[in-house]
């Protein structure tokens, strides 16, 4: 009987559905399987390069939630360098957090990925591995055939191979349904991290940052209503209508979803500007703002359990695969819609500082 299972992660988009692959599968057991999200990274890699986030430390957050300059010597210090690795694990145990899943993660350097996974395995005390059954042209990184043939030489716990529709999907569609659940583990993440923060402070652990709030409630603000939603809806939900009425009550709820979404998170930035800086314990601006983070947190679980669950797989018997192209280029940013001010890319650098602030419980045999 299997109580814990090591599942290793990397940027491919394999990965991404072995993530999910490997949480519906913990969750099947009662009670659900421990996993332990694993990274290697290359050794010596170059430390990131400036953002323009950056210059959120050379600003002050006013009451109000807006900010103003401040002088250099009176700036934060800089936060933590952005980590890709770390944002992988990030967003892999958003999607466990949101399943009731538990987790731990492990990251290390290596430039051996078959080893490291099965050193990994051994020292986190995990019973088995999950890996992924791969497209017939191959992914890179830890997820590659040729670490799976290694690792199953190397180790000896059984080796769990997960085989998802993704791999039966054409390209276009497996890319486009990996962009989408990317970002829907992007948005699960930072709120995870704004919980974490929360709790501590209402713990009295840790005092309510607000330069650190500020920036966790901008994207779990601004990413859905300006650029994820919106790609969704001018694409996906456009070419689904084209093709019939098989899904438009689905689509109906999904939207209105989408609405109620938007009033949640603007209840959240009222609640967040209304909570004093180093709030803790039974502050009540606090405990409403973490009321306020609790009913938006529930709605994006559910929102996401619909989009992966119903809607995805309904768009994978519908549309074409020139459909497909449409709505991964749209996700890609190769058909920007233009929504708000910041571009894709400076979402997904956002993000990755935003990881910093995720905690990452570590594993232990």
């Amino acid at each position: 009987m299997f109580t814990h299972l090591l599942v290793p992660v990397d940027d491919s988009e394999l990965s991404i559905v072995n993530v999910g692959e490997a949480v519906r599968l913990a969750r099947s057991f009662t009670p659900p399987l421990k996993l332990t999200f694993f990274h290697a990274t290359a050794p010596g890699g170059a430390p990131p390069a400036e953002t323009a986030f950056d210059e959120l430390r050379h600003r002050r957050v006013l009451a109000d939630g807006s900010l103003v300059a401040v002088p250099a010597a009176a700036a934060e210090p800089a936060p933590p360098a952005a980590d890709p690795g770390r944002a992988l694990l990030a967003k892999a145990g958003a999607a466990a957090t949101a399943a009731g899943v538990p987790f731990a993660t492990h990251l290390v350097a290596s430039d051996r990925p078959a080893e490291a996974i099965a050193q990994a395995a051994a020292d986190c005390g995990c019973d088995g591995i999950v890996m992924c059954s791969h497209r017939r042209s191959g992914v890179a990184g830890l997820l590659a055939p040729s670490v799976a043939t290694k690792v199953m030489r190397l180790s000896k716990l059984p080796l769990l191979i997960t085989r998802p529709q993704a791999a039966d999907m054409p390209r276009e569609a497996s890319h486009a349904a990996a962009l989408i659940q990317d970002e829907h583990r992007s948005l699960a993440a930072v709120l995870y991290a704004l919980r974490a923060h929360v709790d501590a402070a209402r713990g009295g652990t840790a005092p309510l940052e607000r330069a650190v709030v500020a920036e966790l409630l901008r994207y779990i603000h601004d990413y859905p209503e300006r650029r994820h939603h919106p790609k969704e809806e001018a694409s996906l939900h456009r070419l689904l209508r084209r093709h019939g009425d098989r899904g438009r009550d689905l689509l109906h709820r999904i939207e209105a979803q989408h609405l109620q979404e938007y009033d949640l998170a603007a209840a959240l930035q009222a609640a967040g500007d209304a909570c004093p800086d180093r709030a803790t314990g039974d502050d009540p601006a606090l405990k409403r703002f973490d009321e306020a983070l609790a009913a938006l947190a529930a709605h994006v679980w559910e929102h996401m359990r619909l989009e992966e669950h119903e809607l995805l797989p309904l768009a994978l018997e519908v549309l074409t695969a020139k459909d497909w192209k449409e709505v991964a280029d749209v996700f890609a940013g190769n058909q920007d819609p233009g929504f708000g001010d910041w571009s894709e890319a400076d979402f997904r650098r956002h993000f990755a500082h935003a990881a910093a602030a995720v905690p990452l419980p570590a594993a232990r045999s």
